[in-house]
């Protein structure tokens, strides 16, 4: 996410090789741990404090 900012989970599932399905299950829990933030459809990741 930190190369391509606003990457949707098709896009990232197809960059890592993984399914979609995990990152739908994941990425909301990293949203509500403060790793990550969604965008519309793309994801970006949450700035080093």
């Amino acid at each position: 996410m930190r190369a391509k900012p606003g990457i949707t989970i098709p896009e990232l599932a197809q960059e890592m090789g993984i399914q979609q399905n995990y990152l739908y299950r994941v990425l909301p829990g990293l949203q509500k741990d403060g790793m990550v933030r969604k965008e519309g459809r793309g994801w970006h990741p949450m700035e080093a404090a």
